[in-house]
């Protein structure tokens, strides 16, 4: 499906996956949900439509209760503290979001749980769910379940090590009991096995999901982990787990406290509501007659919480339906091991554009090409700092400024795209509209058609119509990838905010008198010191003895 601005204008819900707020973001994060949803927001929103992001932090997450631990403060101080620093770092990079919620507390938080609970009750009441007893290590000495951050072991899958009943490196999802060499991360003593008993959906048509996950845009690699999850567990999904920090969940018949076991359609639920109450002609984005089309993105390691949980639960549920696309990706790496916060092998979204002359346009440039959205890819310094400073502050620059000077010397009069560039005009169109086909998404393509256009050859930019012609298409273009840029040239072309389709073919009067502007700077080595880790300083220097 390809949402152009042929037709009607549509409306779209996107929600990013709500981050953990256990830290700020890194380039790893930043590179697989946050840019490629903000490029396909930026791309409809070009098109005319309407589009609406909305998103939330993931607070329940154990992490936010673990990191709590470490700096001697309340998981819900945890939370508000990263929820401000998460929304920093998406603006530093860019990436536009209408509202962010913090639903562990604030005006929404109630809501949230409600909506959480009511859905579970809605299964139990349809006969939907089973409940199934599984074997807990507990902590007498602190009264904890070790479920989550709180629990490392090995997986009894793939045997990678895990933290949690979560495997990172094959997607598994398993049972407490299944976990290989279970430990305490955090000194809990004095463990023994507990029995509770755990609420789980049963997926009663299996094909319909499997169909719907073929038609939402997710890569077969990430289908199969839904069929193994469900093969594994014979099509049950977990709807409990042990524990306190959540949205609560009565206790079993043994008084073991449970919480809902989170899998982004309860976010969906409560984002939904903000949309439909910030426009009176909104339905629920997730009521299954709202006319809003739906997306949600999210990496590798949320394919089995997203893709069957969420699939199988809004199915389920009365007047619902689940997201219609999905955007996925694998992980992003740095000098070609994985981001890591706890190994400090990470650049910050803010620091890099805060504390060194790299800018928004340039990194999220950068990511688009090296989208992780195919196979696992890479952020290799040297490369970025060769592509900002010879393709963007060395050619790119160049180019723009000499289509401004031609422009600059025209004289004020109205300018549109020459015939002599309509056909490759037309040809690049073709292809960007292919890029961003909502079940195919390639953000990677996108940045081809840019990088294509940017260098397109039979340009003559002294002359004004032809630098007229070739800055609007690179401001349209730009638009989803580098807006600073695309804002920038849109306007010296004598045109509003924002840059839209339809007015491609407009005529208009380049605005005069702003003299040159400075969009890249060079980069280096040393420029981007101060962003980097201490894994990647460069060794210190060794004195003779």
């Amino acid at each position: 499906m390809i949402p152009t601005a042929d037709g009607p204008a549509r409306r779209f819900f996107l929600m990013p996956i709500p981050p953990t707020p256990n830290g700020g973001l890194h380039l790893g994060h930043i590179a697989g949900p946050y840019l490629r949803m903000d490029m396909v927001g930026r791309y409809l929103k070009a098109q005319g439509h309407q589009v609406d992001v909305i998103s939330a932090v993931d607070g329940f997450d154990s992490y936010v209760a673990w990191k709590g631990m470490q700096e001697g403060r309340s998981a819900e101080e945890v939370c508000r503290h990263y929820h401000a620093a998460i929304a920093g770092d998406l603006a530093a990079l860019d990436i536009h979001v209408d509202t962010f919620l913090d639903l562990v507390q604030g005006p929404y938080a109630a809501r949230h749980a409600r909506n959480a609970t009511a859905m579970i009750e809605q299964m139990v009441r349809r006969g939907l769910t089973e409940t199934v007893t599984e074997k807990v290590l507990y902590s007498r000495s602190t009264g904890r379940y070790l479920v989550g951050a709180w629990v490392s072991g090995i997986c009894p899958v793939c045997r990678a090590g895990v933290a949690g009943y979560f495997c990172e490196a094959c997607g598994a999802l398993f049972r407490p009991e299944e976990m290989g060499e279970p430990a305490a991360r955090a000194g809990d003593a004095d463990l023994e096995w507990r029995e509770v008993d755990n609420l789980f959906l049963r997926v009663t048509d299996r094909p319909a999901l499997e169909a719907h996950v073929a038609a939402s845009g997710a890569p077969e690699a990430f289908a199969a982990l839904v069929r193994r999850q469900l093969d594994r567990e014979n099509d049950l999904f977990r709807l409990t787990a042990p524990g306190s920090w959540g949205v609560a969940w009565p206790p079993d018949r043994r008084g073991n406290p449970r919480v809902l076991f989170e899998a982004a359609w309860e976010y969906a639920l409560t984002c939904g509501d903000l949309y439909a109450e910030t426009d009176p002609g909104h339905r629920h984005p997730m009521r299954s007659d709202s006319g809003v089309t739906t997306l949600i993105s999210f990496g590798i390691d949320n394919a089995v919480l997203l893709l069957a949980g969420t699939i199988a639960l809004m199915t389920a549920a009365d007047g619902r339906k689940p997201f219609d696309y999905v955007l996925t990706n694998y992980f992003y790496n740095l000098e070609g091991a994985k981001f890591s916060t706890s190994r400090r092998h990470v650049i910050w979204a803010t620091d890099i554009v805060g504390k060194t002359p790299a800018s928004s346009d340039a990194v999220r440039a950068f990511m688009a090409r090296e989208s992780p959205e195919r196979e696992t890819t890479n952020f290799d310094i040297g490369s970025f700092i060769t592509f900002a400073t010879d393709d963007l502050a060395g050619t790119l620059q160049g180019r723009i400024d000499l289509a401004q000077r031609s422009l600059d010397a025209s004289g004020p009069r109205p300018l549109a795209t020459p015939e002599a560039l309509r056909t490759p005009l037309a040809q690049a169109l073709a292809a960007f509209d292919d890029a961003f086909r909502l079940n195919a998404f390639s953000a990677h393509a996108a940045s081809a058609v840019l990088d294509g256009w940017a260098r397109l050859g039979g340009v003559e930019l002294t002359r004004a119509d032809h630098a007229y012609g070739w800055l609007k298409g690179l401001a349209y273009f730009a638009a989803p990838i580098m807006p600073r840029l695309a804002a920038h040239v849109w306007h010296r072309l004598g045109h509003d905010l924002p840059v839209l389709r339809r007015e491609l073919d407009a005529a208009s009067v380049p605005r005069r008198g702003l003299g040159p502007a400075t969009l890249f700077q060079p980069l280096s080595a040393a420029s981007l010191q101060p962003c980097l880790p201490e894994s990647l300083a460069p060794a210190a220097p060794t004195r003779p003895a």
